[in-house]
């Protein structure tokens, strides 16, 4: 009695932490490194924005609002991104959603039918895939090339588009690998995007949290391609559970416009996003604040304390992140010939020392013989879970 489309769902992030519930509930501590929620850690939503909620829902701002979004929002957002990225938008160019999770729904239901097709980066964040095939859609991954710190290699890019192709999403800083794309690929993936006539789908979730390298904003190295940004307010503002998102579309040629009018179609049917939460984020973007930046310091040390122990270990190899909190070792199975796969591992190193990660199949072809892991917990934290693996390991 159940849809296909329904049986097919899977969230490996999710799926994982199943099992962490039932290993938990035999009395053994648990290591959450599964999600990539630094509210759960020691970075706290900063007062005045939480202050900013509050006061909102006391001043009666509990009512449906513009299905687009508040329009002060909206207005805000146009400034965050021209002052951030020097893009030049609109507020009739925003959506707000509830989260990116919820802007991802709404591209993939405006692009994708009848098995048509969209590239994807591999390893991918699972949504990618799972949200493709729930509409009827194909997700082609093309490479992180591991041997290259994960940078997209476009040439396998442009032999796995055809006629088919509806769009090409990107995500840098990337999840599950922590590569931020460089200038020349990105560059090469918008010219590639020009040439097929394609809109780029960029998630930015994650550009704010960048250490030694320079993000670069793919609306900012083009004049004429179509590229949709989705970007939000869990990561940066520490507020994940507020489901504070928003899409936006760089349009020069004005090429996007039915495929933006179907959308807000589709927002208005569901109403709108969390009124209170859209008044307090307009109190983010007016006073940033020192938060995000003080979150970026603590994570470069963990990253580096992470990527320092994982190279230790005999058997695992890893390239370090230069963005947002993941890592995603490899695993060498010719060594640890006891487990078939990445899946297996990851299942016992749960079971055995509380420590739930997430395997690398979850994310795709690419993620195989993998697994990821956040270096969002403080450093005693995370020498207790790297002695963990190395005793598992011996």
């Amino acid at each position: 009695m159940v849809t296909e489309r329904l049986k097919d769902i899977s969230y490996a992030i999710r799926d994982i932490a199943v099992i962490a519930n039932e290993v938990e509930r035999s009395g053994k501590e648990i290591y959450h490194l599964n999600i990539g929620d630094p509210v759960k850690y020691d970075f706290m939503t900063p007062r005045y924005i939480s202050q900013a909620l509050a006061d909102a829902t006391f001043a009666g701002q509990n009512y449906y609002v513009d299905s687009l979004g508040v329009p002060e929002l909206r207005k805000e957002v146009c400034k965050y991104e021209k002052s951030k990225n020097s893009i030049d938008i609109t507020p009739n160019d925003i959506l707000i959603t509830s989260g990116v999770t919820e802007g991802l729904f709404f591209l993939l239901a405006g692009l994708l039918e009848k098995q048509n097709e969209i590239l994807v980066p591999g390893p991918s964040y699972p949504i990618y895939i799972t949200y493709s095939k729930f509409f009827d859609g194909v997700p082609i991954e093309y490479e992180l090339d591991e041997s290259n710190d994960w940078e997209p290699n476009v040439d396998d890019m442009r032999k796995k588009i055809t006629q088919k192709t509806k769009a090409i999403i990107i995500n840098s800083p990337n999840n599950p690998t922590g590569v931020l794309y460089n200038s020349k690929n990105m560059k090469d993936i918008i010219n590639l995007a020009g040439e097929y006539k394609i809109p780029i789908i960029s998630d930015e979730i994650y550009d704010q949290i960048v250490f030694e390298k320079e993000y670069f904003c793919p609306a900012t190295l083009t004049e004429d391609i179509p590229i949709i940004g989705l970007n939000g307010f869990s990561k940066a503002h520490l507020a994940t559970g507020w489901r504070m998102g928003y899409i936006y579309y760089y349009d020069p040629k004005e090429q996007l416009i039915e495929l933006k009018e179907s959308i807000e179609k589709m927002a208005r049917a569901r109403l709108c996003a969390n009124s209170i939460a859209q008044f307090a984020a307009i109190e983010a973007l007016k006073n940033p604040g020192p938060h995000t930046n003080k979150m970026v310091e603590k994570l470069k040390e963990r990253r580096d304390y992470s990527y320092k122990r994982l190279r230790q270990i005999e058997g695992i190899s890893v390239n370090n992140a230069d963005g947002a909190f993941y890592l995603f070792p490899k695993i060498d199975f010719n060594e640890f010939k006891k487990w078939k796969n990445d899946k297996e591992f990851v299942i016992e190193l749960l079971k055995e020392t509380g420590i739930c990660t997430v395997f690398g199949s979850g994310f795709g072809n690419f993620g195989k013989n993998h697994l990821r892991l956040t270096f969002l917990p403080d450093l005693e934290t995370l020498e207790t879970v790297y002695n963990l693996i190395e005793d598992f390991l011996k």
